[in-house]
């Protein structure tokens, strides 16, 4: 209502200063009002006062966060690895046009569609995408593009490990050496964030606000309930959710529910080698150090190897009891949870929404952090995915960099908007406030390693899952055999 007495007492001022301006049938001196819109931009310009075709026409105004220039049409492509996948990576870009019928937010979806459309108008910019065909063809695709001179996109969208190897191949813009004045990204980071830094560059960079795409720990509370177990929320609301209190429920839930003499409950179910990743992360520990060197013999490192030996040779994990256990078949281990019979699991929310709705009652607590923590971090992880420039477009980098900001800035002077798409997406996959909390929570307490980043690294961690479960080597055996190909692996990216 503020907004709109405003436009109206600006209308009835603007027709007044007309009213009373010198009575010049030329329209000398006269200008062209523009009338700004409830979202703070601005409407297409009022028709021209008759006889006033050798006026200098006004620079138009700022509406969004740059100023607004003509781009003479140019295409800016965006790229993802697979269909679907660049709307909602860009969905700034990308969206369809909204429907209150069937849209979840459709204040906030509408916002994003009429800010592009704003964006296409103002700059004379057009959009379009790529798509890859699969994760593992984007470096090789963008490296013959971009040595082609012929980059086949504007923006592509990475992940951490591909975000490496394109700064190595020399296939991406260093996002910090380029410069536009009054850039979000390069100033105060309202709508946008830092996605990778090495170097003292930005390589990367993603929209800001709340994100739910951190690594929780499920729980299924039948199971919790059914052995008298304390529930694990109750112990993080406390301070006491630590290592030893979910080895203590593991080995609990870990049991023959039928008495026929066979183990068909077990204490946790995922795939081992990033169940070994974030007990590190947990206990910030380290899989590399910065300058890429191995460091699996890092104390704190050694304490989680020693943590996952132990719930592998007690048996609290859970494998097919009828078949050899294979640590590397992800689909197979990861998507266990569904099956109902384990306390804890790997708890990522599109794969919760996936398997919807679960047969048993859930909830979600961060990893407990381990005894020698001292960060409060409950995972680890390396560069998150986000946006990246490449070398050698027709594009001014700098004029790609001021597009995305726009398309990024659609929330105007609510930038809490940006929080709202995170909360409401919690709210639709989680049964209680809570967890939507802890969800949240959790995607701020990531531990980084440059290690994560170097391709194919964090899988040799299948390695010690595979000492461990044979009880061939003990984790100080096993740092040490696995020490020079591990080491290998990371020169080729020092």
């Amino acid at each position: 209502m503020k907004k709109l007495i405003m436009v109206l007492m600006l209308v009835v001022a603007m027709v007044f200063v007309t009213a009373c301006r010198d009575n010049d049938d030329n329209g000398n001196g006269g200008t062209t009002p523009t009338v700004p819109t409830e979202e703070g931009g601005a409407a297409d310009p009022a028709p021209p006062v008759a006889g006033n075709d050798n006026e200098p026409a006004e620079d138009a105004r700022i509406s969004g966060l740059h100023q607004p220039r003509d781009l003479g049409g140019a295409v800016i492509t965006g790229a993802m690895w697979w269909q679907g996948g660049i709307v909602n990576a860009m969905p700034e870009a990308y969206y369809d046009e909204p429907d209150p019928a069937t849209a979840d937010n459709y204040h906030t979806a509408r916002l994003i569609w009429d800010n592009a459309r704003r964006v296409e108008r103002e700059f004379n910019v057009q959009f379009d995408n790529h798509v890859f065909g699969g994760a593992m063809y984007v470096i090789p695709t963008l490296t013959t593009s971009v040595m082609a001179g012929d980059p086949l996109a504007e923006v592509v969208f990475m992940e951490p490990w591909m975000m490496l190897s394109a700064i190595q191949g020399d296939l991406i813009v260093p996002v910090s050496q380029i410069n536009l004045p009054g850039s979000d990204l390069l100033g105060p980071q309202i709508y946008t964030e830092t996605r990778a830094a090495m170097g003292g560059d930005i390589w990367a960079f993603w929209h800001g606000g709340a994100h739910t795409g951190g690594a929780a720990l499920g729980i299924n509370m039948d199971i919790i309930n059914a052995i008298g177990a304390p529930n694990p929320q109750d112990l993080y609301n406390q301070g006491l959710w630590t290592w030893d209190a979910m080895l203590d429920i593991m080995r609990t839930a870990t049991r023959d529910t039928t008495g026929d003499g066979n183990i068909d409950q077990w204490g946790i179910a995922g795939q081992p080698g990033t169940i070994l990743r974030n007990f590190i992360g947990s206990n910030d520990g380290m899989l590399a150090t910065d300058d890429l060197y191995f460091a699996f013999d890092h104390p704190n490192t050694l304490e989680a190897l020693e943590f996952m030996e132990t719930i592998l040779v007690e048996g609290l994990w859970y494998t097919d009891p009828t078949d050899s256990p294979a640590p590397w078949d992800w689909g197979r281990n990861f998507f266990a949870f569904d099956l109902g019979i384990t306390a804890f699991f790997e708890a990522a929310q599109w794969a919760i929404n996936e398997r919807s709705p679960l047969t048993f009652e859930f909830a979600i607590v961060p990893i407990p952090t381990g005894p020698s923590n001292y960060t409060g971090s409950t995972w680890l992880a390396g560069w998150r995915q986000g946006y990246t420039i490449p070398f050698g477009s027709d594009w001014d980098p700098a004029d790609v960099l001021m597009i995305i900001e726009e398309l990024m800035a659609w929330p105007g002077d609510e930038p809490d908007l940006l929080d709202h798409g995170a909360l409401n997406s919690a709210r639709g996959t989680f049964l209680t406030e809570q967890c939507v909390v802890n969800m949240l929570l959790v995607s701020g307490q990531m531990r980084t390693d440059m290690g994560y980043n170097v391709p194919e690294y964090p899988w040799q961690l299948d390695r010690f899952i595979g000492d461990f479960l044979s009880q061939y080597r003990t984790p100080a055996q096993a740092v040490e055999a696995h020490r020079g190909p591990l080491q290998e692996m990371l020169d080729n990216f020092r």
